[in-house]
C-alpha cells in the first residue's frame, strides 16, 4: 500500500503567496503614510511630482543601488524648489518647516519612501526574483 501523502498544487509552488505579503507592505506603507501631518503630506505631494518626471524604464532609481550622492543632490533640488514656491505664502503650512534645520533631511526621507515604494509597485525591487 502507497503510504505517500499527496500535496495539494498550491502547497508545492508557494511562491506567489510570497507577493502577496509584499503588496501588503506596499499598501500598508502607503495608508501610513496617508496618516502622516498636513506639513508632511504636502511635501510629499512635491516629491510625487518630482518622481513623476524620474520615473522611466532605465531611471537610476531602479538601480541596485542608486548614486548616493545624486539622491542628495536631488533632495537638495527638491528642498530649493520647495522654498523658492512657499517661501512667502504664509498661509501654506509648509511655510512654518522652511527654517527648520532638519528640513532637508525630512525632504530626503521622504524621497528615499517615495523610491521604495515605486521600485516594489513596479516589480523591480530587490525582494523579487
Amino acid at each position: 500500500m502507497d503510504n505517500r501523502k499527496i500535496l495539494p498544487f498550491y502547497m508545492t509552488y508557494p511562491l506567489p503567496l510570497y507577493y502577496e505579503d509584499e503588496h501588503e507592505l506596499i499598501k500598508d506603507m502607503e495608508y501610513l503614510q496617508g496618516q502622516h501631518p498636513l506639513e508632511i503630506r504636502t511635501l510629499q505631494g512635491e516629491i510625487v511630482q518630482f518622481m513623476n518626471m524620474m520615473d522611466y524604464s532605465g531611471s537610476m532609481i531602479y538601480d541596485e543601488y542608486p548614486d548616493r550622492f545624486l539622491l542628495q543632490k536631488y533632495g537638495k533640488d527638491i528642498a530649493e524648489k520647495v522654498r523658492r514656491k512657499h517661501k512667502d505664502d504664509v498661509e501654506n503650512p509648509v511655510h512654518k518647516m522652511l527654517d527648520w534645520d532638519g528640513f532637508e533631511e525630512i525632504i530626503m526621507l521622504l524621497l528615499h519612501e517615495e523610491i521604495l515604494k515605486r521600485r516594489h509597485r513596479r516589480n523591480r525591487g530587490y525582494l523579487r526574483f
